[in-house]
């Protein structure tokens, strides 16, 4: 299981930085700005790794932490930010709708680590704010 974890983030690193060298502005709704979908993407990823590394911690750490509700939203926002960025990274035309998803878990998943007086947690819940953002400003581009 490690192996293909590692094979698999390896993977998802390389696709990233090939994403990289091509990544190109996208023009936002009126009033949004404008942001690449590399800037996205790396949202994603960054909260993906902290929603897995968080849901690590609180299996160890026990009580509140481990609350099978607690982990449930950690994986399931683990999860969607992974397929989100995949999905950017392969230019899939339905992006978007997996950024609107992808902003709606991790406005949970904020709301949820933000109640743990942890600094793991804290930092999951500013990655979650930040991908929420960057999420919610890509499911309004037109492609």
């Amino acid at each position: 299981m490690q192996d293909r974890r590692g094979l698999l983030i390896s993977s998802l690193t390389l696709a990233a930085f090939g994403a990289a060298a091509q990544a190109q502005p996208v023009t936002m709704a009126p009033g949004q700005g404008a942001m690449s979908m590399q800037a996205c993407i790396d949202a994603c990823l960054a909260t993906y790794r902290l929603c897995m590394e968080g849901s690590r911690h609180g299996l160890e750490k026990g009580g509140a932490h481990a609350a099978s509700g607690h982990i449930a939203i950690l994986l399931d926002c683990a999860d969607l930010c992974q397929a989100t960025a995949a999905s950017m990274m392969r230019g899939s035309p339905i992006h978007a709708v997996l950024c609107e998803a992808c902003a709606k878990a991790c406005e949970a998943c904020s709301k949820e680590c933000a109640g743990f007086d942890d600094a793991l947690m804290q930092r999951c819940a500013a990655a979650c704010r930040d991908c929420t953002a960057s999420c919610a400003m890509m499911a309004m581009t037109t492609h």
